[in-house]
């Protein structure tokens, strides 16, 4: 049984969801950015719900996703692990708050609170990609509502799925939009056989903060694709 959990949350990672192009980072933003990440971790109250799901003919338990990735994707897999993750309620309310009394927190706040849910997933499927690995297994990137060609109007299968009101607390708007919005919906496959992954994203890399490229809006895989 796996539990939700915060490792440090990386800086790179909130400046890019601040939309950092190689700025010059001042001691006082960077300690406005920290003292945010601190009241957004006080605030939170993470928590994380997991299925497997055999696949049968591309179904997991007789739901089919639209799209074509999704079903790539899963193509070489035998199994399925859904997943459902929340920051919880104190954290909407400290956004909310935020966005009343101090809109520059409330911009900061929004960037450590998208950091802290995607740290928690990042967690999870490092503990899952363990557990898969040890049987001899492998694990699949994770995929979510929104992402390439899987609409976000598929949300309500995995929440159907995930059972994710009554487990960790999660409702849906008529317009799909998660409530907590720090909240995460996922499917990973499961594999006998090695799979491909994403290269590691630009706020991992340590030339993130002086990087041409990124200064320039783009990326270094980019500029090695086109020859620039």
């Amino acid at each position: 049984m796996f539990e939700p959990r915060f490792t440090t949350l990386n800086m790179n990672e909130i400046l890019k969801y601040l939309g950092f192009r190689g700025q010059e980072l001042t001691e006082e933003i960077a300690a406005q950015i920290r003292r945010c990440s601190d009241e957004v971790l006080a605030a939170a109250t993470p928590r994380l719900t997991y299925r497997l799901a055999p696949l049968d003919n591309g179904a997991v338990l007789g739901v089919m996703f639209a799209g074509n990735d999704i079903p790539r994707m899963l193509e070489p897999c035998e199994e399925v692990v859904l997943f459902g993750a929340t920051l919880g309620p104190g954290v909407e309310r400290l956004m909310m708050r935020c966005e009343v009394v101090n809109a520059a927190d409330s911009v900061i706040m929004d960037a450590c609170a998208s950091t802290a849910i995607e740290n928690i997933c990042n967690n999870f499927e490092s503990d899952m990609r363990r557990a898969v690995e040890a049987e001899g297994r492998y694990l699949t990137d994770r995929f979510s509502p929104g992402y390439g060609d899987l609409p976000i109007a598929e949300q309500p299968k995995f929440f159907a799925l995930l059972d994710m009101t009554r487990r960790i607390g999660v409702s849906l708007t008529p317009t799909t939009i998660m409530v907590p919005r720090k909240s995460v919906t996922a499917i990973m496959g499961i594999a006998r056989t090695p799979q491909p992954h994403r290269p590691p994203d630009c706020e991992h890399c340590l030339m993130f903060r002086t990087c041409p490229f990124r200064k320039a809006g783009r990326r270094c895989r980019e500029g090695a694709k086109t020859g620039k």
